[in-house]
Protein backbone atom coordinates (compact mmCIF):
# COMPACT_ATOMS: atom_id res chain seq x y z
CA UNK A 1 0.00 0.00 0.00
CA UNK A 2 1.46 3.24 -1.22
CA UNK A 3 0.88 6.86 -0.52
CA UNK A 4 -1.41 8.28 -2.66
CA UNK A 5 -0.63 10.48 -6.00
CA UNK A 6 -3.73 10.87 -7.55
CA UNK A 7 -7.63 11.16 -6.95
CA UNK A 8 -10.36 9.19 -8.32
CA UNK A 9 -11.60 10.04 -11.72
CA UNK A 10 -15.54 9.33 -10.83
CA UNK A 11 -17.88 11.18 -9.24
CA UNK A 12 -17.84 10.87 -5.25
CA UNK A 13 -18.65 12.22 -2.15
CA UNK A 14 -16.45 12.34 1.01
CA UNK A 15 -17.51 10.62 4.53
CA UNK A 16 -14.89 10.98 6.60
CA UNK A 17 -14.68 10.24 10.41
CA UNK A 18 -11.79 11.78 12.57
CA UNK A 19 -11.23 13.43 16.29
CA UNK A 20 -12.07 9.83 17.82
CA UNK A 21 -13.40 10.06 21.69
CA UNK A 22 -12.42 6.88 22.98
CA UNK A 23 -15.09 3.82 23.91
CA UNK A 24 -18.94 4.80 23.98
CA UNK A 25 -21.32 1.74 25.32
CA UNK A 26 -24.06 3.71 26.07
CA UNK A 27 -25.74 3.28 22.54
CA UNK A 28 -26.10 0.28 20.37
CA UNK A 29 -23.37 0.46 17.93
CA UNK A 30 -26.46 1.30 15.07
CA UNK A 31 -26.45 4.60 16.43
CA UNK A 32 -22.84 5.74 17.28
CA UNK A 33 -22.35 7.34 13.39
CA UNK A 34 -21.22 11.02 13.84
CA UNK A 35 -18.00 11.59 11.82
CA UNK A 36 -16.51 14.07 14.00
CA UNK A 37 -16.14 13.33 17.26
CA UNK A 38 -16.27 9.72 16.39
CA UNK A 39 -16.40 6.69 19.15
CA UNK A 40 -15.36 3.35 18.98
CA UNK A 41 -16.77 0.14 20.31
CA UNK A 42 -13.30 -1.64 20.46
CA UNK A 43 -10.38 0.09 21.47
CA UNK A 44 -7.73 -2.44 22.75
CA UNK A 45 -4.16 -1.82 23.45
CA UNK A 46 -4.36 1.90 22.34
CA UNK A 47 -6.26 5.13 23.34
CA UNK A 48 -7.43 8.12 22.17
CA UNK A 49 -4.92 11.43 22.97
CA UNK A 50 -6.39 14.94 23.18
CA UNK A 51 -5.52 15.93 19.72
CA UNK A 52 -8.46 12.90 18.93
CA UNK A 53 -5.68 10.47 17.49
CA UNK A 54 -5.83 6.75 18.13
CA UNK A 55 -2.12 6.25 19.41
CA UNK A 56 -1.05 2.90 20.15
CA UNK A 57 -0.27 1.99 23.94
CA UNK A 58 3.57 1.97 24.47
CA UNK A 59 6.25 -0.80 24.79
CA UNK A 60 7.80 -2.58 27.55
CA UNK A 61 10.68 -3.64 29.11
CA UNK A 62 10.82 -6.23 31.64
CA UNK A 63 12.30 -5.66 35.03
CA UNK A 64 12.95 -8.44 36.91
CA UNK A 65 14.32 -11.99 35.81
CA UNK A 66 11.78 -14.13 37.29
CA UNK A 67 8.12 -14.42 36.12
CA UNK A 68 5.50 -14.74 39.03
CA UNK A 69 2.74 -13.57 38.96
CA UNK A 70 2.76 -10.41 40.63
CA UNK A 71 -0.41 -9.00 42.88
CA UNK A 72 0.63 -5.23 43.89
CA UNK A 73 4.07 -2.98 43.37
CA UNK A 74 5.22 0.15 44.99
CA UNK A 75 8.15 2.76 44.42
CA UNK A 76 10.24 2.14 47.67
CA UNK A 77 12.20 4.85 46.01
CA UNK A 78 12.73 6.20 42.66
CA UNK A 79 14.46 3.51 41.06
CA UNK A 80 13.50 1.16 43.57
CA UNK A 81 10.78 -1.02 43.37
CA UNK A 82 8.92 -3.54 45.59
CA UNK A 83 6.08 -5.79 45.08
CA UNK A 84 4.44 -9.22 46.15
CA UNK A 85 3.94 -11.86 44.06
CA UNK A 86 1.94 -15.43 44.08
CA UNK A 87 4.96 -18.10 44.65
CA UNK A 88 3.32 -21.77 44.83
CA UNK A 89 0.35 -21.40 47.69
CA UNK A 90 1.52 -18.52 49.26
CA UNK A 91 2.41 -14.58 48.65
CA UNK A 92 5.76 -13.85 48.65
CA UNK A 93 7.84 -10.04 48.85
CA UNK A 94 9.90 -9.07 46.86
CA UNK A 95 12.42 -6.42 45.31
CA UNK A 96 14.08 -5.86 42.16
CA UNK A 97 17.36 -5.87 44.33
CA UNK A 98 16.90 -9.04 45.53
CA UNK A 99 15.22 -8.82 48.68
CA UNK A 100 12.87 -11.65 48.74
CA UNK A 101 11.00 -13.00 51.74
CA UNK A 102 8.80 -16.10 51.18
CA UNK A 103 5.10 -17.16 52.42
CA UNK A 104 4.25 -14.35 54.23
CA UNK A 105 0.72 -14.24 53.08
CA UNK A 106 -2.00 -16.45 51.72
CA UNK A 107 -2.47 -16.57 48.30
CA UNK A 108 -5.75 -14.97 48.31
CA UNK A 109 -4.62 -12.56 50.46
CA UNK A 110 -5.22 -8.83 48.77
CA UNK A 111 -1.88 -6.87 49.48
CA UNK A 112 -2.23 -2.98 50.02
CA UNK A 113 1.10 -0.57 50.72
CA UNK A 114 1.57 3.23 51.51
CA UNK A 115 4.97 5.27 51.52
CA UNK A 116 6.11 5.96 55.05
CA UNK A 117 9.08 7.53 56.55
CA UNK A 118 10.80 6.51 53.22
CA UNK A 119 9.42 3.21 52.89
CA UNK A 120 7.48 1.24 51.40
CA UNK A 121 5.04 -0.52 53.61
CA UNK A 122 2.92 -3.65 52.86
CA UNK A 123 -0.08 -5.31 54.76
CA UNK A 124 -3.06 -7.48 54.05
CA UNK A 125 -6.35 -8.12 56.23
CA UNK A 126 -5.41 -9.72 59.73
CA UNK A 127 -2.02 -10.20 58.92
CA UNK A 128 1.11 -8.70 59.65
CA UNK A 129 2.26 -5.47 58.35
CA UNK A 130 5.99 -5.29 56.33
CA UNK A 131 8.75 -2.27 55.84
CA UNK A 132 10.70 -1.99 52.63
CA UNK A 133 13.69 0.55 52.55
CA UNK A 134 15.60 -0.60 49.77
CA UNK A 135 17.98 -3.17 51.58
CA UNK A 136 15.34 -5.59 53.73
CA UNK A 137 12.19 -6.27 55.05
CA UNK A 138 11.24 -5.69 58.30
CA UNK A 139 7.87 -6.52 60.02
CA UNK A 140 6.41 -3.50 61.99
CA UNK A 141 7.24 -3.45 65.57
CA UNK A 142 4.01 -1.87 66.92
CA UNK A 143 2.25 -4.35 69.43
CA UNK A 144 -1.11 -2.35 68.52
CA UNK A 145 -0.78 -2.73 64.83
CA UNK A 146 0.43 -6.34 65.32
CA UNK A 147 -3.02 -6.62 67.32
CA UNK A 148 -5.76 -4.58 64.52
CA UNK A 149 -4.04 -6.21 61.39
CA UNK A 150 -5.88 -3.79 58.97
CA UNK A 151 -6.37 -4.37 55.37
CA UNK A 152 -4.87 -0.74 54.13
CA UNK A 153 -3.08 2.25 54.76
CA UNK A 154 -2.62 5.82 53.79
CA UNK A 155 0.09 8.65 55.03
CA UNK A 156 -1.16 11.88 56.01
CA UNK A 157 0.63 14.98 57.16
CA UNK A 158 3.04 12.66 58.88
CA UNK A 159 0.90 9.87 60.24
CA UNK A 160 0.61 6.22 59.08
CA UNK A 161 -3.30 5.86 58.74
CA UNK A 162 -4.60 2.29 59.00
CA UNK A 163 -8.55 0.75 58.79
CA UNK A 164 -10.17 -2.55 57.57
CA UNK A 165 -9.56 -4.35 60.37
CA UNK A 166 -11.51 -7.14 62.20
CA UNK A 167 -13.90 -6.26 64.64
CA UNK A 168 -13.10 -2.37 64.16
CA UNK A 169 -14.72 -1.81 60.67
CA UNK A 170 -15.85 1.79 61.15
CA UNK A 171 -12.17 2.67 63.33
CA UNK A 172 -9.65 4.45 61.78
CA UNK A 173 -6.02 4.09 64.04
CA UNK A 174 -3.67 6.94 63.47
CA UNK A 175 0.37 6.84 64.30
CA UNK A 176 1.96 9.08 66.26
CA UNK A 177 4.08 11.97 64.02
CA UNK A 178 6.86 10.45 62.27
CA UNK A 179 6.62 7.15 63.90
CA UNK A 180 5.06 3.98 62.24
CA UNK A 181 5.93 1.58 65.25
CA UNK A 182 3.72 3.48 67.46
CA UNK A 183 -0.40 3.58 67.71
CA UNK A 184 -2.90 4.33 70.07
CA UNK A 185 -2.95 1.01 72.46
CA UNK A 186 1.33 1.68 72.53
CA UNK A 187 0.60 5.03 73.90
CA UNK A 188 1.12 5.71 77.47
CA UNK A 189 -2.79 6.08 79.26
CA UNK A 190 -1.44 9.24 80.81
CA UNK A 191 0.41 10.80 77.36
CA UNK A 192 -0.99 14.50 76.70
CA UNK A 193 1.23 14.86 73.48
CA UNK A 194 -0.30 16.36 71.48
CA UNK A 195 1.90 14.41 68.52
CA UNK A 196 0.25 11.16 70.10
CA UNK A 197 -1.37 8.34 68.18
CA UNK A 198 -5.15 8.44 68.09
CA UNK A 199 -8.17 6.85 66.11
CA UNK A 200 -11.13 8.42 64.53
CA UNK A 201 -14.35 6.36 64.14
CA UNK A 202 -17.50 7.62 61.90
CA UNK A 203 -19.58 4.53 63.28
CA UNK A 204 -22.52 7.48 64.25
CA UNK A 205 -21.81 9.27 61.31
CA UNK A 206 -22.94 6.67 58.87
CA UNK A 207 -26.34 5.46 60.79
CA UNK A 208 -25.87 2.31 58.76
CA UNK A 209 -24.13 -0.98 59.09
CA UNK A 210 -21.81 -0.08 56.33
CA UNK A 211 -17.92 -0.35 56.86
CA UNK A 212 -14.43 1.09 56.02
CA UNK A 213 -13.52 -0.06 52.54
CA UNK A 214 -10.54 2.33 51.54
CA UNK A 215 -8.07 5.68 52.91
CA UNK A 216 -6.38 8.39 50.47
CA UNK A 217 -4.38 11.53 51.58
CA UNK A 218 -6.53 14.14 50.02
CA UNK A 219 -4.75 17.57 49.11
CA UNK A 220 -2.22 18.73 51.85
CA UNK A 221 -3.93 17.64 55.21
CA UNK A 222 -6.98 15.85 54.18
CA UNK A 223 -8.07 12.44 54.93
CA UNK A 224 -10.37 10.66 52.77
CA UNK A 225 -12.33 7.89 54.20
CA UNK A 226 -14.51 5.94 52.06
CA UNK A 227 -17.57 3.53 52.57
CA UNK A 228 -19.38 0.95 50.70
CA UNK A 229 -21.65 4.21 49.99
CA UNK A 230 -20.56 6.87 51.32
CA UNK A 231 -17.15 9.33 51.59
CA UNK A 232 -16.02 11.12 54.85
CA UNK A 233 -13.04 13.56 54.48
CA UNK A 234 -11.46 14.76 57.34
CA UNK A 235 -8.79 17.32 58.36
CA UNK A 236 -5.49 15.87 59.85
CA UNK A 237 -3.16 17.81 61.33
CA UNK A 238 -0.08 16.65 63.64
CA UNK A 239 -1.46 18.42 66.54
CA UNK A 240 -4.19 15.75 67.39
CA UNK A 241 -6.51 18.68 68.79
CA UNK A 242 -7.37 20.21 65.44
CA UNK A 243 -8.64 16.69 63.84
CA UNK A 244 -11.91 17.53 62.56
CA UNK A 245 -14.72 16.19 59.72
CA UNK A 246 -14.78 18.31 57.21
CA UNK A 247 -18.65 19.21 57.23
CA UNK A 248 -18.86 21.13 53.76
CA UNK A 249 -17.69 17.59 52.06
CA UNK A 250 -21.36 16.37 50.52
CA UNK A 251 -20.19 13.16 48.83
CA UNK A 252 -22.60 10.47 48.68
CA UNK A 253 -21.03 7.58 46.56
CA UNK A 254 -18.32 4.71 48.17
CA UNK A 255 -15.40 2.77 47.29
CA UNK A 256 -15.51 -0.71 46.52
CA UNK A 257 -11.34 -0.96 46.18
CA UNK A 258 -8.83 0.54 48.40
CA UNK A 259 -6.51 0.12 45.89
CA UNK A 260 -8.75 1.72 42.66
CA UNK A 261 -7.94 5.08 45.05
CA UNK A 262 -5.53 7.22 43.24
CA UNK A 263 -4.35 11.25 43.55
CA UNK A 264 -4.76 12.92 40.10
CA UNK A 265 -3.20 15.65 40.83
CA UNK A 266 -5.67 17.90 43.13
CA UNK A 267 -8.97 15.28 42.40
CA UNK A 268 -8.83 12.00 43.98
CA UNK A 269 -10.47 9.32 41.26
CA UNK A 270 -11.50 5.68 42.53
CA UNK A 271 -14.07 2.80 41.66
CA UNK A 272 -17.39 2.32 43.09
CA UNK A 273 -19.89 -0.40 42.37
CA UNK A 274 -21.18 1.53 39.28
CA UNK A 275 -18.63 3.27 37.98
CA UNK A 276 -15.59 5.38 38.01
CA UNK A 277 -15.67 8.45 40.32
CA UNK A 278 -13.64 11.78 40.96
CA UNK A 279 -13.80 14.17 44.15
CA UNK A 280 -13.13 17.56 43.08
CA UNK A 281 -13.12 20.83 44.77
CA UNK A 282 -15.51 23.26 43.62
CA UNK A 283 -14.21 26.01 41.60
CA UNK A 284 -16.85 28.32 41.71
CA UNK A 285 -16.06 28.66 45.69
CA UNK A 286 -12.99 26.95 46.75
CA UNK A 287 -14.66 25.62 49.43
CA UNK A 288 -17.42 22.39 48.71
CA UNK A 289 -15.88 19.06 47.75
CA UNK A 290 -18.21 17.31 45.44
CA UNK A 291 -18.18 14.09 43.23
CA UNK A 292 -18.27 13.68 39.98
CA UNK A 293 -18.72 10.29 37.66
CA UNK A 294 -16.37 9.79 34.79
CA UNK A 295 -17.67 6.54 33.37
CA UNK A 296 -21.27 7.20 31.50
CA UNK A 297 -20.42 6.61 28.51
CA UNK A 298 -18.99 3.03 29.48
CA UNK A 299 -21.31 2.08 32.29
CA UNK A 300 -22.30 -1.65 30.81
CA UNK A 301 -18.47 -1.99 30.58
CA UNK A 302 -17.42 -1.30 33.58
CA UNK A 303 -20.12 -3.25 34.86
CA UNK A 304 -18.73 -6.43 33.16
CA UNK A 305 -15.90 -6.00 34.13
CA UNK A 306 -16.49 -5.36 38.08
CA UNK A 307 -18.34 -8.28 37.96
CA UNK A 308 -15.77 -10.11 36.32
CA UNK A 309 -13.09 -9.96 39.56
CA UNK A 310 -14.12 -12.80 42.22
CA UNK A 311 -12.98 -9.79 44.79
CA UNK A 312 -13.84 -6.78 44.39
CA UNK A 313 -11.02 -5.78 46.67
CA UNK A 314 -8.57 -6.89 44.12
CA UNK A 315 -9.24 -3.96 41.92
CA UNK A 316 -6.44 -1.60 41.72
CA UNK A 317 -5.40 1.39 39.64
CA UNK A 318 -2.57 3.81 39.00
CA UNK A 319 -2.62 7.82 38.02
CA UNK A 320 -0.01 8.55 35.14
CA UNK A 321 0.66 11.94 35.37
CA UNK A 322 2.63 12.25 32.32
CA UNK A 323 -0.01 10.81 30.06
CA UNK A 324 -3.14 11.94 32.26
CA UNK A 325 -4.27 8.37 32.03
CA UNK A 326 -5.96 6.29 35.07
CA UNK A 327 -5.34 2.61 34.35
CA UNK A 328 -7.68 0.19 36.23
CA UNK A 329 -6.75 -3.16 36.72
CA UNK A 330 -9.12 -5.91 37.16
CA UNK A 331 -7.24 -9.63 37.77
CA UNK A 332 -9.19 -12.28 36.70
CA UNK A 333 -9.76 -16.04 38.44
CA UNK A 334 -7.06 -18.10 37.94
CA UNK A 335 -4.48 -16.00 38.07
CA UNK A 336 -2.73 -15.59 34.81
CA UNK A 337 -5.28 -13.53 33.07
CA UNK A 338 -6.27 -9.92 33.62
CA UNK A 339 -8.20 -7.00 32.13
CA UNK A 340 -6.91 -3.01 32.04
CA UNK A 341 -9.49 -0.28 31.70
CA UNK A 342 -7.92 2.94 30.93
CA UNK A 343 -9.55 7.00 30.88
CA UNK A 344 -7.22 9.14 29.02
CA UNK A 345 -8.42 12.53 30.65
CA UNK A 346 -8.20 15.66 28.05
CA UNK A 347 -7.92 18.85 31.08
CA UNK A 348 -7.88 21.55 28.26
CA UNK A 349 -12.00 21.07 27.55
CA UNK A 350 -14.76 21.17 30.67
CA UNK A 351 -15.18 17.80 32.35
CA UNK A 352 -18.34 17.69 31.55
CA UNK A 353 -17.81 17.64 27.67
CA UNK A 354 -18.00 14.10 25.87
CA UNK A 355 -14.06 14.59 24.75
CA UNK A 356 -12.96 15.62 28.71
CA UNK A 357 -13.06 11.29 29.17
CA UNK A 358 -11.88 8.96 26.78
CA UNK A 359 -12.36 5.45 28.05
CA UNK A 360 -10.27 2.29 25.98
CA UNK A 361 -9.09 -0.88 27.18
CA UNK A 362 -5.76 -3.15 27.17
CA UNK A 363 -4.66 -6.76 27.12
CA UNK A 364 -1.04 -6.16 26.66
CA UNK A 365 1.12 -8.03 29.29
CA UNK A 366 -1.87 -9.08 31.55
CA UNK A 367 -0.90 -6.55 33.86
CA UNK A 368 -2.48 -7.02 37.62
CA UNK A 369 -1.26 -3.40 39.10
CA UNK A 370 0.55 -0.56 38.52
CA UNK A 371 2.41 2.33 39.99
CA UNK A 372 4.36 5.36 39.00
CA UNK A 373 7.00 7.82 40.16
CA UNK A 374 9.31 10.17 39.09
CA UNK A 375 8.16 9.53 35.14
CA UNK A 376 8.76 5.56 35.53
CA UNK A 377 5.23 3.62 35.14
CA UNK A 378 5.62 0.14 36.31
CA UNK A 379 3.25 -2.71 35.47
CA UNK A 380 3.06 -6.09 37.63
CA UNK A 381 1.97 -8.23 35.23
CA UNK A 382 0.93 -12.76 35.44
CA UNK A 383 4.81 -12.58 34.21
CA UNK A 384 6.59 -10.55 36.43
CA UNK A 385 7.73 -6.58 36.58
CA UNK A 386 7.16 -4.23 33.75
CA UNK A 387 8.46 -1.10 33.31
CA UNK A 388 6.12 1.04 30.19
CA UNK A 389 7.98 3.20 27.70
CA UNK A 390 6.79 6.26 26.17
CA UNK A 391 4.98 5.82 23.40
CA UNK A 392 7.50 6.48 20.53
CA UNK A 393 10.01 4.29 22.08
CA UNK A 394 10.33 0.76 20.94
CA UNK A 395 10.70 -1.89 23.86
CA UNK A 396 11.63 -5.46 24.14
CA UNK A 397 7.65 -6.22 23.82
CA UNK A 398 5.05 -3.86 21.70
CA UNK A 399 1.04 -4.31 22.18
CA UNK A 400 -1.06 -5.25 19.43
CA UNK A 401 -3.70 -2.17 18.86
CA UNK A 402 -7.21 -3.61 17.84
CA UNK A 403 -9.95 -1.15 16.90
CA UNK A 404 -13.17 -1.46 15.44
CA UNK A 405 -15.85 0.80 14.61
CA UNK A 406 -19.86 0.93 14.87
CA UNK A 407 -21.32 0.71 12.03
CA UNK A 408 -21.22 3.81 9.58
CA UNK A 409 -23.64 4.58 7.41
CA UNK A 410 -22.28 7.60 5.27
CA UNK A 411 -25.61 9.19 5.58
CA UNK A 412 -28.85 7.33 5.64
CA UNK A 413 -29.31 4.05 7.47
CA UNK A 414 -31.73 2.79 4.34
CA UNK A 415 -29.91 3.38 1.17
CA UNK A 416 -27.17 1.40 -0.14
CA UNK A 417 -24.50 2.81 -0.71
CA UNK A 418 -21.65 1.94 -3.98
CA UNK A 419 -18.05 3.02 -2.58
CA UNK A 420 -15.12 3.71 -4.46
CA UNK A 421 -11.88 3.96 -2.28
CA UNK A 422 -11.10 4.03 1.65
CA UNK A 423 -8.59 6.21 2.65
CA UNK A 424 -6.42 6.36 5.93
CA UNK A 425 -4.50 8.93 7.88
CA UNK A 426 -1.85 7.59 9.47
CA UNK A 427 1.74 8.79 11.13
CA UNK A 428 4.38 6.07 12.33
CA UNK A 429 5.23 2.60 11.99
CA UNK A 430 3.53 -0.54 11.36
CA UNK A 431 1.29 -2.72 9.60
CA UNK A 432 -2.33 -2.08 10.00
CA UNK A 433 -4.59 -5.15 9.08
CA UNK A 434 -8.59 -3.42 7.82
CA UNK A 435 -10.97 -5.98 7.63
CA UNK A 436 -14.40 -4.45 6.34
CA UNK A 437 -18.02 -5.79 7.28
CA UNK A 438 -21.31 -4.84 6.27
CA UNK A 439 -24.55 -3.95 8.64
CA UNK A 440 -25.01 -7.59 8.98
CA UNK A 441 -21.72 -8.73 9.79
CA UNK A 442 -20.71 -10.19 6.50
CA UNK A 443 -16.78 -9.82 5.69
CA UNK A 444 -16.75 -7.43 2.64
CA UNK A 445 -12.50 -7.72 2.17
CA UNK A 446 -9.41 -7.22 3.77
CA UNK A 447 -6.27 -5.58 3.03
CA UNK A 448 -2.75 -4.99 4.96
CA UNK A 449 -1.93 -1.11 4.97
CA UNK A 450 2.23 -0.79 5.36
CA UNK A 451 2.89 2.95 7.46
CA UNK A 452 5.88 3.60 7.35
CA UNK A 453 8.01 6.67 9.08
CA UNK A 454 7.52 10.12 6.60
CA UNK A 455 9.65 13.52 7.07
CA UNK A 456 5.62 14.66 7.44
CA UNK A 457 4.49 11.95 9.53
CA UNK A 458 4.74 14.09 13.00
CA UNK A 459 4.14 17.38 11.39
CA UNK A 460 0.29 18.81 11.84
CA UNK A 461 -0.54 20.95 8.90
CA UNK A 462 -3.97 23.53 8.55
CA UNK A 463 -4.51 21.07 5.58
CA UNK A 464 -5.96 17.49 6.59
CA UNK A 465 -4.43 13.87 5.82
CA UNK A 466 -1.70 14.97 4.95
CA UNK A 467 -0.06 11.02 5.08
CA UNK A 468 -2.61 9.05 3.06
CA UNK A 469 -3.08 5.58 2.17
CA UNK A 470 -5.65 4.53 -0.23
CA UNK A 471 -7.48 0.83 -0.79
CA UNK A 472 -9.57 0.29 -4.11
CA UNK A 473 -12.81 -0.70 -2.08
CA UNK A 474 -15.38 -0.99 -4.08
CA UNK A 475 -18.64 -2.90 -2.37
CA UNK A 476 -22.00 -2.35 -2.15
CA UNK A 477 -23.86 -2.05 1.14
CA UNK A 478 -26.13 0.21 3.40
CA UNK A 479 -23.50 0.41 6.35
CA UNK A 480 -20.05 -0.85 6.87
CA UNK A 481 -17.99 -1.54 9.92
CA UNK A 482 -14.30 -1.30 10.23
CA UNK A 483 -11.89 -3.82 12.11
CA UNK A 484 -8.21 -2.76 12.53
CA UNK A 485 -5.08 -4.79 13.96
CA UNK A 486 -1.38 -3.51 13.94
CA UNK A 487 1.52 -4.86 14.46
CA UNK A 488 4.72 -3.34 14.89
CA UNK A 489 6.68 -1.14 17.77
CA UNK A 490 7.08 2.34 18.49
CA UNK A 491 5.06 4.95 17.72
CA UNK A 492 1.90 4.24 15.74
CA UNK A 493 -1.19 6.99 15.15
CA UNK A 494 -4.38 6.80 13.06
CA UNK A 495 -5.36 10.27 12.36
CA UNK A 496 -8.27 9.80 10.44
CA UNK A 497 -9.52 7.89 7.63
CA UNK A 498 -12.78 8.31 4.91
CA UNK A 499 -14.81 6.38 2.02
CA UNK A 500 -15.50 8.06 -0.97
CA UNK A 501 -18.95 6.84 -2.30
CA UNK A 502 -20.17 7.01 -5.77
CA UNK A 503 -22.74 9.44 -6.74
CA UNK A 504 -23.27 8.20 -10.13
Amino acid sequence: MSLITSSAQVPTKVSAYENFLGLDTSRDSIALDTGTEQHLIELDNAFCDWRGQIVRDPSADKRNADSFPVTHIRHAAPDAVAWSEIRGDGIALNSEDGHLETAIYPANAVVSSTTYNRKAIFTAFGLPSYGYDGTAWTRLQSNHLDTIRPAFMASVQRRLVVAGSQGFETRVFISRVDNEDIFPDDEPDNSENVLRAGYIDIANLLGTADAITGLASFEQDRLAIFTNDRTFIYRLDPNIEYWAVDDRANINVGCTSHNSVVRAGSDLLFCSRDGVHSIKRSIENGILLYSVTMSEKIDTLYRELFRSVSNPQEISAVWNPDENQYHIFFPQPGGTDAKRLTLTVNNMVEITEPAATKWSTGSFLNARCGDFLGGSLTYGTSGGVYTINNIEDAGEVAPQMTITTPILWHGSVNTMKDTYSLILQAAGSGDITLIAYDELNNALGSTIITVSETPDDNNFPDVPLSTQYEWLFQYRYKGVKLRLTTTGNGLLRIIGFAVTVKTA
